[in-house]
């Protein structure tokens, strides 16, 4: 009966504590290689740093990228920098991206709203890129899906109790 009594009242301890020893930020950082596939088929080559909360209630994970890549059948250059959020353990990921495009004689600029779903070195994207100033006669992405394979080069941990 007292372990009965024991393991009924340990989570209220546990629980009601001030500061949670589960409550500290896992920091990855790493390159990602990627493909995306909309009109044209562009690969890509990047950086990510991603901050993840490890807690026990409302886990968010906040990520940087920044990248190059290149579609070959428009001979097109570009770099993308974004930010993507996830609001839990298991949610869609929403982001944004600011893209440059080149074909070396004129440059354009795009923005676009990504959605999408990482699950541990993979994470898939769906996204459209919105160009105010498109280079005429030039054809590339707009709607596209994009999967990225993220490597982690190093991961630290930082304590979020201010004790």
């Amino acid at each position: 009966m007292k372990y009965v009594l024991l393991f009924s009242i340990f989570p209220f301890i546990a629980f009601s504590q001030k500061h949670s020893r589960l409550d500290f930020s896992k920091i990855q950082n790493g390159p990602y290689l990627g493909l995306q596939q909309g009109r044209n088929v562009v690969l890509e080559l990047g950086f990510e740093k991603r901050i993840k909360d490890v807690k026990w209630k409302k886990p968010n994970t906040h990520a940087f990228n920044i990248g190059g890549n290149y579609d070959y059948r428009s001979s097109v250059l570009g770099a993308d920098a974004g930010y993507w959020f996830r609001p839990g353990r298991i949610s869609f990921t929403f982001g944004a991206q600011a893209a440059v495009r080149s074909n070396f004689d004129q440059a354009m600029i795009g923005l676009t709203p990504t959605i999408g779903y990482k699950i541990w070195l993979i994470h898939a994207n769906a996204g459209y890129y919105l160009y105010p100033n498109p280079i005429p006669g030039v054809i590339t992405n707009n709607l596209f899906l994009q999967v990225r394979l993220v490597l982690t080069e190093s991961t630290k941990f930082r304590n979020n109790n201010n004790e």
